[in-house]
Protein backbone atom coordinates (compact mmCIF):
# COMPACT_ATOMS: atom_id res chain seq x y z
CA UNK A 1 0.00 0.00 0.00
CA UNK A 2 1.31 3.42 -0.92
CA UNK A 3 2.22 5.67 2.02
CA UNK A 4 0.40 9.01 2.02
CA UNK A 5 2.52 12.16 1.72
CA UNK A 6 1.37 15.31 3.50
CA UNK A 7 2.70 18.85 3.14
CA UNK A 8 3.31 20.67 6.42
CA UNK A 9 4.17 24.35 6.04
CA UNK A 10 6.35 24.43 9.13
CA UNK A 11 9.71 23.30 10.46
CA UNK A 12 9.79 19.54 11.02
CA UNK A 13 11.91 17.95 13.75
CA UNK A 14 12.55 14.25 14.31
CA UNK A 15 11.15 13.15 17.66
CA UNK A 16 8.43 15.78 17.86
CA UNK A 17 4.66 15.53 17.45
CA UNK A 18 2.92 17.90 15.07
CA UNK A 19 -0.80 18.73 14.79
CA UNK A 20 -2.32 18.47 11.32
CA UNK A 21 -4.95 20.96 10.21
CA UNK A 22 -8.64 20.07 9.99
CA UNK A 23 -8.70 19.50 6.23
CA UNK A 24 -5.69 17.17 6.39
CA UNK A 25 -7.20 15.31 9.32
CA UNK A 26 -10.52 14.91 7.51
CA UNK A 27 -8.80 13.62 4.38
CA UNK A 28 -6.66 11.08 6.25
CA UNK A 29 -9.45 9.83 8.52
CA UNK A 30 -12.56 9.98 6.35
CA UNK A 31 -11.29 9.78 2.76
CA UNK A 32 -8.29 7.48 3.11
CA UNK A 33 -9.76 5.89 6.26
CA UNK A 34 -6.40 5.62 7.95
CA UNK A 35 -6.21 4.44 11.55
CA UNK A 36 -3.98 5.52 14.40
CA UNK A 37 -0.52 4.06 13.87
CA UNK A 38 -0.61 4.36 10.08
CA UNK A 39 2.63 5.40 8.40
CA UNK A 40 2.88 8.88 6.83
CA UNK A 41 5.46 10.86 4.92
CA UNK A 42 5.71 14.58 5.70
CA UNK A 43 7.53 17.34 3.81
CA UNK A 44 7.69 21.09 4.34
CA UNK A 45 8.28 22.23 0.75
CA UNK A 46 11.60 23.90 1.53
CA UNK A 47 14.10 21.04 1.67
CA UNK A 48 14.68 17.86 -0.32
CA UNK A 49 13.74 15.64 2.61
CA UNK A 50 10.88 13.32 3.54
CA UNK A 51 10.06 12.79 7.21
CA UNK A 52 8.74 9.38 8.23
CA UNK A 53 5.90 9.77 10.71
CA UNK A 54 3.17 7.84 12.51
CA UNK A 55 -0.45 8.98 12.52
CA UNK A 56 -1.96 9.67 15.95
CA UNK A 57 -5.73 10.09 16.31
CA UNK A 58 -6.60 11.73 19.62
CA UNK A 59 -10.27 12.61 19.79
CA UNK A 60 -10.85 15.48 17.38
CA UNK A 61 -7.11 16.03 17.01
CA UNK A 62 -5.10 14.52 14.19
CA UNK A 63 -1.37 14.42 14.90
CA UNK A 64 1.78 12.89 13.50
CA UNK A 65 4.84 11.72 15.41
CA UNK A 66 8.00 12.33 13.38
CA UNK A 67 10.20 9.25 13.59
CA UNK A 68 13.01 9.76 11.06
CA UNK A 69 14.08 11.67 7.97
CA UNK A 70 15.58 10.72 4.62
CA UNK A 71 17.11 12.79 1.83
CA UNK A 72 15.41 12.70 -1.57
CA UNK A 73 16.74 12.97 -5.10
CA UNK A 74 13.51 14.02 -6.78
CA UNK A 75 14.53 17.62 -7.57
CA UNK A 76 15.89 18.27 -11.05
CA UNK A 77 19.41 19.68 -11.24
CA UNK A 78 18.34 21.58 -14.36
CA UNK A 79 16.83 24.88 -13.21
CA UNK A 80 13.67 25.58 -15.20
CA UNK A 81 11.04 28.28 -15.35
CA UNK A 82 7.71 28.60 -17.19
CA UNK A 83 6.58 32.15 -17.93
CA UNK A 84 2.92 31.81 -18.89
CA UNK A 85 0.37 34.39 -20.00
CA UNK A 86 -2.72 34.21 -17.81
CA UNK A 87 -5.45 32.15 -19.43
CA UNK A 88 -8.53 30.27 -18.32
CA UNK A 89 -8.44 29.17 -14.69
CA UNK A 90 -8.61 25.45 -15.47
CA UNK A 91 -5.86 25.75 -18.07
CA UNK A 92 -3.52 27.50 -15.62
CA UNK A 93 -4.28 24.94 -12.90
CA UNK A 94 -3.50 22.10 -15.31
CA UNK A 95 -0.24 23.75 -16.36
CA UNK A 96 0.87 24.26 -12.74
CA UNK A 97 -0.01 20.68 -11.83
CA UNK A 98 1.81 19.06 -14.74
CA UNK A 99 4.91 21.28 -14.81
CA UNK A 100 5.29 20.79 -11.05
CA UNK A 101 5.24 17.04 -11.58
CA UNK A 102 7.88 17.48 -14.29
CA UNK A 103 10.19 19.33 -11.91
CA UNK A 104 9.79 23.04 -12.75
CA UNK A 105 11.50 25.34 -10.24
CA UNK A 106 9.67 28.59 -10.95
CA UNK A 107 6.32 29.52 -12.51
CA UNK A 108 5.71 33.13 -13.52
CA UNK A 109 2.19 34.07 -14.62
CA UNK A 110 1.42 37.46 -16.16
CA UNK A 111 -1.46 39.50 -17.56
CA UNK A 112 -0.90 39.30 -21.32
CA UNK A 113 -2.39 41.61 -23.93
CA UNK A 114 -4.64 38.72 -25.03
CA UNK A 115 -5.60 37.64 -21.50
CA UNK A 116 -9.41 37.61 -21.53
CA UNK A 117 -9.89 38.15 -17.77
CA UNK A 118 -6.86 39.97 -16.31
CA UNK A 119 -6.15 39.25 -12.66
CA UNK A 120 -7.07 42.20 -10.45
CA UNK A 121 -4.92 43.18 -7.43
CA UNK A 122 -7.80 42.52 -5.01
CA UNK A 123 -7.89 38.85 -6.04
CA UNK A 124 -4.13 38.27 -6.20
CA UNK A 125 -3.62 36.86 -2.70
CA UNK A 126 -6.51 34.42 -3.06
CA UNK A 127 -5.35 33.29 -6.50
CA UNK A 128 -1.74 32.77 -5.38
CA UNK A 129 -2.99 30.67 -2.45
CA UNK A 130 -5.05 28.57 -4.86
CA UNK A 131 -2.12 28.06 -7.23
CA UNK A 132 0.10 27.10 -4.30
CA UNK A 133 -2.47 24.48 -3.31
CA UNK A 134 -2.40 23.01 -6.81
CA UNK A 135 1.41 22.78 -6.65
CA UNK A 136 1.31 21.24 -3.16
CA UNK A 137 -1.06 18.49 -4.33
CA UNK A 138 1.21 17.81 -7.33
CA UNK A 139 4.25 17.54 -5.03
CA UNK A 140 2.41 15.18 -2.67
CA UNK A 141 1.52 12.93 -5.59
CA UNK A 142 4.80 13.04 -7.51
CA UNK A 143 7.25 12.66 -4.64
CA UNK A 144 8.74 16.14 -4.95
CA UNK A 145 9.74 17.78 -1.69
CA UNK A 146 10.47 21.39 -2.72
CA UNK A 147 7.58 23.52 -3.94
CA UNK A 148 8.05 25.56 -7.12
CA UNK A 149 8.15 29.31 -6.66
CA UNK A 150 4.92 30.78 -8.11
CA UNK A 151 4.70 34.51 -8.86
CA UNK A 152 2.36 36.83 -10.70
CA UNK A 153 3.25 39.91 -12.75
CA UNK A 154 0.98 42.54 -14.21
CA UNK A 155 2.91 42.70 -17.50
CA UNK A 156 5.20 40.51 -19.56
CA UNK A 157 8.03 43.02 -19.17
CA UNK A 158 7.86 42.69 -15.39
CA UNK A 159 7.99 38.90 -15.64
CA UNK A 160 10.97 39.05 -18.00
CA UNK A 161 12.84 41.47 -15.72
CA UNK A 162 12.43 39.03 -12.82
CA UNK A 163 13.91 36.15 -14.83
CA UNK A 164 17.65 35.59 -15.02
CA UNK A 165 17.99 32.06 -16.38
CA UNK A 166 20.70 31.21 -18.87
CA UNK A 167 18.76 29.98 -21.91
CA UNK A 168 15.54 31.77 -22.89
CA UNK A 169 13.00 30.13 -25.18
CA UNK A 170 9.90 31.73 -26.70
CA UNK A 171 7.27 29.31 -27.94
CA UNK A 172 6.34 30.64 -31.35
CA UNK A 173 4.76 28.66 -34.19
CA UNK A 174 7.04 30.54 -36.61
CA UNK A 175 10.21 29.73 -34.65
CA UNK A 176 12.89 27.15 -35.29
CA UNK A 177 12.91 23.57 -34.04
CA UNK A 178 13.25 23.08 -30.30
CA UNK A 179 16.62 21.31 -30.15
CA UNK A 180 19.67 21.66 -27.95
CA UNK A 181 22.97 21.55 -29.77
CA UNK A 182 24.60 24.06 -27.42
CA UNK A 183 27.96 23.01 -26.05
CA UNK A 184 28.29 23.16 -23.13
CA UNK A 185 24.65 22.47 -22.39
CA UNK A 186 22.84 25.15 -20.39
CA UNK A 187 22.14 24.57 -16.71
CA UNK A 188 18.98 26.72 -16.62
CA UNK A 189 16.15 27.24 -19.12
CA UNK A 190 13.21 29.64 -19.20
CA UNK A 191 10.17 28.87 -21.38
CA UNK A 192 7.86 31.74 -22.35
CA UNK A 193 4.42 31.43 -23.94
CA UNK A 194 1.19 33.35 -24.18
CA UNK A 195 -2.40 32.59 -23.12
CA UNK A 196 -5.02 31.03 -25.41
CA UNK A 197 -4.80 33.94 -27.86
CA UNK A 198 -1.01 33.91 -27.88
CA UNK A 199 1.27 36.92 -27.45
CA UNK A 200 0.76 40.05 -29.49
CA UNK A 201 3.49 41.37 -31.79
CA UNK A 202 4.74 43.96 -29.28
CA UNK A 203 5.12 41.26 -26.61
CA UNK A 204 6.90 38.95 -29.05
CA UNK A 205 9.28 41.71 -30.08
CA UNK A 206 9.92 42.63 -26.44
CA UNK A 207 10.71 39.02 -25.60
CA UNK A 208 13.06 38.67 -28.56
CA UNK A 209 14.82 41.90 -27.58
CA UNK A 210 15.29 40.42 -24.10
CA UNK A 211 17.10 37.40 -25.55
CA UNK A 212 14.27 34.89 -25.95
CA UNK A 213 14.82 32.56 -28.90
CA UNK A 214 11.66 31.68 -30.92
CA UNK A 215 11.13 27.90 -31.08
CA UNK A 216 8.23 25.73 -32.19
CA UNK A 217 6.83 22.38 -31.07
CA UNK A 218 6.26 20.53 -34.32
CA UNK A 219 3.59 21.08 -37.00
CA UNK A 220 0.47 20.96 -34.81
CA UNK A 221 -1.09 23.83 -32.88
CA UNK A 222 -1.09 22.93 -29.18
CA UNK A 223 -3.29 24.35 -26.46
CA UNK A 224 -1.39 26.73 -24.23
CA UNK A 225 -1.32 24.38 -21.23
CA UNK A 226 -0.27 21.48 -23.46
CA UNK A 227 2.50 23.57 -25.03
CA UNK A 228 4.02 24.50 -21.66
CA UNK A 229 4.02 20.88 -20.52
CA UNK A 230 5.34 19.51 -23.82
CA UNK A 231 8.16 22.07 -24.01
CA UNK A 232 9.24 21.39 -20.43
CA UNK A 233 9.13 17.64 -21.09
CA UNK A 234 11.46 18.05 -24.09
CA UNK A 235 13.83 20.27 -22.13
CA UNK A 236 13.88 17.85 -19.18
CA UNK A 237 14.42 14.87 -21.46
CA UNK A 238 17.26 16.56 -23.34
CA UNK A 239 19.01 18.41 -20.55
CA UNK A 240 17.44 17.29 -17.29
CA UNK A 241 16.61 14.06 -15.49
CA UNK A 242 13.59 12.84 -17.47
CA UNK A 243 15.04 9.78 -19.18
Amino acid sequence: MRISRVHIGARLVVGEDITLDKSQGHYLKHVLRLKSGAALLLFNGQEAVDYQATLILDGKKTMARIEAMSALETESKLETEVIQGLGRADHIDWMIQKTTELGVHRISIFNAKHTQSPLKPALLEKKLAHWSGVAISACEQSGRAILPDINFYNTLNSAIEASSLETRLLLDFNGGALIFAVNPAPTSVSILLGPEGGLDQAEIQGARSAGFIPVRLGPRVLRTETAATAALSIVQSTLGDLT
